[in-house]
């Protein structure tokens, strides 16, 4: 498990009715589409719960090893997991342990169906696609979206609902 944790509450979530319902026909659309192309992808993680976020967070900080970090996101707040609107995904057998080649193929089906890369990030997060339509980052507004409407008010202003 990727938080170091063990109980059942932090595993991943790969729930595709977690999704923005946009979101989720692109996601499904571009794992048919590379497993189609011999791309044996699979969801490892959808929609990311605060726990776990936290946790994440916290490794390469305050949990050693690993001995650099893996995600600059705090909150789920600040991560586009939080909202129902990015997945990470992997090979169904070798996991991670393929190389970036093998996630920029794939990526080219998620581009297809709208979706931005990860990959094309400064600090390059090969596993993430998210809806195309969001910004790199969730914004004050995006938070403040939640508050006020949950996730479905995000969606519609990112148009994914």
């Amino acid at each position: 498990m990727s938080a170091g944790a063990s109980n059942a509450a932090m595993q991943p979530n790969n729930d595709l009715d977690m999704l923005a319902p946009k979101f989720r026909a692109a996601v499904d659309e571009a794992i048919a589409a590379a497993r189609d192309a011999g791309l044996p992808a699979i969801v490892y993680e959808a929609y990311r719960s605060a726990d776990l976020q936290e946790a994440y967070y916290n490794r390469g900080r305050t949990v050693i090893p690993p001995t650099g970090t893996v995600t600059n996101a705090r909150s789920n707040l600040y991560s586009w997991h939080g909202y129902g609107l990015a997945v990470d995904v992997i090979h169904e057998t070798k996991e991670w342990d393929v190389g970036a080649d093998w996630f920029a193929a794939v990526a080219e089906h998620f581009r297809a169906a709208g979706c931005r890369w990860g990959g094309e990030w400064r600090m390059k997060d090969l596993p993430h696609f998210q809806w195309g339509l969001c910004k790199p980052s969730p914004s004050d507004r995006a938070r403040e979206l939640m508050a006020q409407g949950g996730m479905e008010a995000v969606w519609s202003a990112v148009d994914a609902e």
